[in-house]
């Protein structure tokens, strides 16, 4: 391992261990305590003072600040994320079960944008000064600069109620039974159907910056002297764009990353609107009650998804440009 990959992997651990100990904190921090964020202070102020006890032993609240950083620490090591207040089932249950509809939606939403943006900004580069690029970039960006639920309430006014080709809201059809390979075909099917507003909702938004960050990266490496003289030495076009390519893909994949790595939270306010069951809604639903546990489970996932994509991308770039393997 060299001493970049090891300086990645240093800050990795260095800013983990921030995250770490913030999300422990913060909510501590806040007026009141996350026990009374749950319930209400005037609902703990009149129960009788042997609940209140139990309330407090039950979730830890009534022992030292340090005596709680520990449990925590021995929690994090079980892959223990505490008990939702509002709930009281296991905060690690709540977000594997919410987390899987969230990469699906978004992963896929994300990984469409970026083929039909750098397809799209190739044709842009590719043919500058043609009808069909001028045309094409400000419609790319004009459409991207719509809001999200903007675009989600014209989809579901169109195509959700005009039209009535998908549904508006949830996940899966209500009482869908799957007992075999057709069932399941059926409800594959199924699953497309109800992420296809939402994935759409998310695509416009998230294709612009790809179709952009493409063509530009594309223009500036068409007119570089080895593109000429393998021009000149009569290789094919496709050649002459795979090598292009080659050398203007550190950028877009450090966009795709970038764009993978806000997958927890990222789709919150398009789930919200779509009523789809994914960590977003979750969010939703904790941030209105108030329930602490689940905001530090959830805050906790998304910095650590965070960190981990930014690994991959530094020790990614290391692989693919030579030029990010100097020493720091």
């Amino acid at each position: 391992m060299t001493a970049v990959a090891r300086a990645h992997i240093l800050r990795f651990a260095l800013l983990l261990a921030v995250v770490v100990i913030l999300n422990f904190l913060l909510p501590r921090l806040l007026p009141g305590s996350p026990l009374s964020g749950a319930t209400g202070d005037a609902t703990v102020a009149f129960l009788p003072a042997a609940a209140q006890a139990e309330m407090r032993r039950t979730y830890g609240t009534d022992r030292p600040l340090s005596a709680q950083f520990v449990a925590y620490l021995g929690g994090l090591r079980r892959g223990d994320l505490g008990r939702s207040l509002a709930t009281h089932r296991p905060v690690t249950d709540m977000i594997g079960e919410r987390l899987p509809w969230t990469f699906a939606l978004v992963g896929s939403a994300v990984a469409l944008s970026a083929v039909l943006g750098a397809a799209l900004g190739t044709a842009a580069a590719w043919r500058p000064y043609s009808a069909a690029a001028r045309f094409l970039g400000p419609l790319v960006i004009g459409v991207g600069a719509l809001p999200e639920f903007l675009v989600a309430m014209g989809l579901i006014v169109f195509l959700g109620i005009a039209l009535r080709l998908f549904p508006v809201g949830g996940a899966t059809t209500p009482f869908l039974v799957v007992s075999d390979l057709r069932g399941w075909l059926v409800a594959a099917r199924d699953l497309l159907w109800h992420a296809a507003l939402p994935a759409t909702t998310l695509v416009i938004g998230l294709a612009p910056a790809f179709f952009l960050l493409s063509r530009n990266a594309l223009v500036a490496v068409l007119g570089e002297p080895f593109l000429l003289t393998a021009r000149g030495k009569g290789l094919g076009e496709h050649r002459i764009l795979w090598h292009a390519w080659r050398n203007a893909l550190p950028p877009l994949v450090t966009l795709l990353g970038l764009r993978l790595a806000v997958v927890v939270t990222g789709a919150a306010l398009v789930e919200r609107i779509f009523a789809y069951p994914g960590m977003g809604m979750l969010l939703f639903e904790a941030v209105a009650r108030r329930d602490y546990s689940v905001l530090q489970g959830i805050f906790l996932t998304a910095s650590v998804v965070m960190l981990a994509v930014n690994l991959m991308l530094d020790l990614l770039a290391f692989v693919l440009d030579p030029r990010t393997r100097r020493t720091p």
